[in-house]
């Protein structure tokens, strides 16, 4: 089977500290593009936008948004883009604590036939500005 690069930018999201941040109740606007060296058969295209926890404990993961933008042969040495607008809700925050995190992302998801998805996934961080600070 044909390997695939996935690659997403995140367009309107302001830079700090090596992150993309987002107010809660803004847009997140960017671009999947996708590398594929060879042909390969695509039932379904999403892009998701989500949150989920990670550390201690049972990982939850609620999906906000999907769009299914693609069905059909992705062609070998023809990267594909397609562009992405969700809106973001007013909660829960961005959160890196000591025993969990709340992580915010964009995640694609390549459905092939008889065989494993292509996934990626960008992170970014999505909580208002506090006390006139960004972070």
């Amino acid at each position: 089977m044909a390997q695939l690069e996935i690659e997403v930018t995140l367009d309107n999201g302001a830079e700090s500290f090596g992150a993309v941040k987002y107010q809660p109740g803004s847009e997140v606007k960017g671009t999947v593009t996708i590398f594929p060296d060879g042909d390969v058969e695509c039932k379904h295209l999403y892009i998701r936008l989500e949150w989920h926890t990670e550390g201690r404990g049972t990982r939850y993961q609620e999906p906000m948004d999907e769009l299914d933008v693609y069905q059909g042969t992705l062609k070998g040495g023809f990267p594909s883009s397609y562009e992405f607008n969700f809106h973001l809700p007013d909660e829960p925050w961005s959160y890196e604590g000591h025993y969990v995190s709340v992580v915010w992302a964009v995640t694609v998801q390549v459905d092939v036939p008889w065989a494993k998805d292509a996934k990626y996934e960008e992170a970014f961080v999505m909580r208002p500005e506090m006390g006139g600070r960004n972070w």
